[in-house]
């Protein structure tokens, strides 16, 4: 008995240890959340009136540029958005699970011809890596300190493959922050932004903003109901200008949206983690409590039966 309450005791230490870590890592998550969701719901009605801009320019004028242009879906380009690290719950087995549905839908197309991935995080590399996948570049998940010229290297990959012809649509696969509790995972259309592909973009980016909780405002399409735009100097200069900000906007967007997801997601992974603690906590003391009385019991009956023995 003495040998199981000593256990008992390494057990419950271990456990404290554990829950400081895990209480520690909730609080740091808690930090850099805030500051992600924040720059996540900042730049989401940007997003969403430039897509707007966008197709109304599209809707008068499709052929201004060679990615407002339909194409039959032969060469696939998909950037996947994941994590470095784990410790983040169910959120990349999510991702990873739309991803291998996204893959598998799009191979019973009758155009396709093949599909390769750019993996933005190491978990991502590795699971595309272990299911056989042609990944043709890989970069960090830049979820510490997200910023916009981090992501250059792969827009310009993105662009440059794109405009050569070499791919037919690229599809970004991220995480959408929906609430502290709640990441969905999303697959949309990056290139080309053909009317179809621009309507659905402006659905995401409203559902975006009705789940957002922020104080502003946001931008109300109907308003420019029945209005168009007056381009200067032309038309062609104007949507050769603002094209390729507007790729580079949506890839950043997207990768905010990852980072506020994972932090989240690992904010609410760690705080369950320390109340799984505390509740092993509590059923390890109430055993040594009880182990602890048993043995004390028992050896005043060994007491009182070896005093009757002498008596």
């Amino acid at each position: 008995m003495p040998r199981s309450l000593r256990d008992i005791r390494r057990k419950m230490k271990a456990i404290k240890a554990t829950r400081q870590v895990t209480k520690a890592m909730e609080l740091v998550a808690a930090s850099k959340m805030r500051k992600a969701v924040m720059n996540a719901q900042q730049l989401r009605r940007y997003t969403s009136a430039s897509w707007d801009i966008l197709q109304r320019v599209a809707s008068l004028n499709p052929d201004l540029h060679f990615s407002l242009q339909k194409r039959p879906v032969k060469n696939v380009l998909a950037v996947l958005f994941s994590s470095d690290r784990g410790l983040a719950g169910s959120l990349n087995s999510q991702l990873f699970r739309t991803a291998g549905h996204y893959t598998r839908d799009i191979k019973e197309l009758a155009t396709f011809q093949s599909v390769d991935f750019i993996a933005v995080g190491k978990k991502g590399q590795q699971f595309l890596a272990r299911n056989g996948h042609n990944v043709v570049a890989a970069f960090p998940a830049f979820s510490n300190h997200p910023s916009f010229k981090d992501m250059r290297p792969v827009i310009r990959l993105i662009s440059d493959s794109f405009a050569s012809r070499q791919y037919d649509h690229v599809v970004l696969i991220y995480t959408d922050f929906v609430s502290p509790l709640v990441q969905e995972a999303t697959v949309k259309v990056l290139l080309p932004f053909s009317d179809s592909t621009l309507k659905e973009m402006m659905a995401v980016g409203k559902a975006s903003q009705k789940k957002n909780a922020a104080k502003d405002t946001p931008f109300n399409p109907a308003s420019m109901h029945g209005k168009q735009y007056l381009l200067e100097p032309s038309p062609q200069e104007v949507v050769d200008a603002i094209i390729p900000l507007i790729t580079e906007v949506q890839v950043y967007q997207a990768l905010l949206e990852a980072v506020a997801s994972e932090h989240s997601a690992r904010m609410v992974a760690m705080r369950n983690a320390s109340d799984n603690a505390s509740d092993i906590l509590d059923d390890l003391t109430l055993t040594y409590n009880q182990t602890r009385q048993a043995n004390i019991t028992s050896e005043l009956a060994e007491l009182s039966a070896s005093k009757a023995a002498l008596d």
